[in-house]
């Protein structure tokens, strides 16, 4: 005949335990023999149940109160009924089988591993996903501008091609799909989060699918205008000036900029600040020339 069980004893804690002290009893006892600090040890498995077992009942005050009243059978009882007087059979045998994960605090460790436990008490294992992984690949202005392709290289062995296509952007995120941390019991792999970085360029700076550069003009040209070559990611441009334009003007040049992604004739604008440069250093002819132009403008000039 099996013994009874007396889910205080099996707690360690008295008849007059508080539910604070039947929680810390439960949660000590369940980090001990929980199956996945002992694989394979059948006796630990069924401790971890029973243990279980006598928390789904001190737990809640009015189960604790009927099993207190009526012991072991207490679920067989008909409410009101004294000393078993009338006795009613029991849907299931036994207490329910569960836990309440606030016994843990959100610890999610803990959460996790009795969710794969009890997954195997209903015959079957949980299938979970697995987490995503994250990686960086950086890309110079001309390679986003041409589009590129990497090579990814996963676990030291697997390998995988990066497609980037022109006009890719810094911080783009792409995602290949199951190139994640494997899903366990059936669930699915996760996936590689490739986000991308650009290099600083020396010469241009990008915002969005437009960009801007400085452009250094001689003194003559941005006052009399003209026509100045520019170099651009489109290769060799000219640029007129119109007679006096001054420091610091920002002319645009139209469908200059960085393709459009996922746009095959769309183009972003090239922004051309004007940087006019002063000659440092005068000859004589010149130095009588700007004399003679600082007079005609009312100017007073050093001698």
């Amino acid at each position: 005949m099996a013994a009874k069980k007396d889910h205080y004893k099996i707690l360690g804690v008295e008849k007059n335990a508080t539910p604070d002290q039947i929680k810390k009893a439960f949660r000590k006892l369940a980090i001990q023999y929980h199956p996945d600090r002992n694989k394979g040890d059948k006796k630990a498995e069924d401790k971890f149940k029973e243990v279980n077992e006598a928390n789904s009942v001190l737990s809640d005050p009015d189960k604790r109160k009927k099993y207190d009243e009526f012991g072991e059978n207490w679920e067989q009882m008909q409410p009101g009924d004294p000393g078993g007087g009338g006795r009613r059979p029991s849907a299931r045998q036994g207490a329910p089988f569960s836990f309440d994960a606030s016994d843990y605090e959100n610890d999610e460790r803990f959460e996790d591993l009795f969710s794969q436990f009890f997954g195997r008490q209903q015959g079957r294992a949980v299938a979970r996903n697995g987490a995503n992984l994250e990686a960086e690949v950086q890309i110079t202005l001309e390679e986003a501008f041409n589009g590129t392709s990497r090579t990814l290289t996963l676990g030291g062995t697997e390998q995988h091609r990066l497609n980037l296509k022109k006009g890719v952007r810094d911080g783009q995120q792409f995602r290949l799909r199951g190139k994640g941390h494997p899903g366990q019991n059936g669930g699915k792999n996760g996936d590689l989060l490739v986000n991308i970085r650009q290099i600083p360029h020396p010469r241009y700076t990008r915002t969005g699918n437009d960009l801007r550069f400085q452009q250094s003009v001689d003194l003559y040209t941005a006052v009399l205008g003209g026509k100045i070559r520019v170099q651009t990611l489109h290769g060799e441009k000219m640029m007129t000036l119109q007679p006096g334009t001054q420091y610091g003007a920002t002319l645009r040049m139209r469908g200059l900029g960085m393709p459009v992604y996922n746009s095959p004739d769309g183009y972003g604008d090239l922004y051309v600040e004007v940087q006019v440069h002063i000659p440092a250093q005068l000859s004589p002819e010149e130095h009588e020339l700007f004399s003679k132009l600082a007079a005609l403008k009312g100017q007073p000039h050093p001698i």
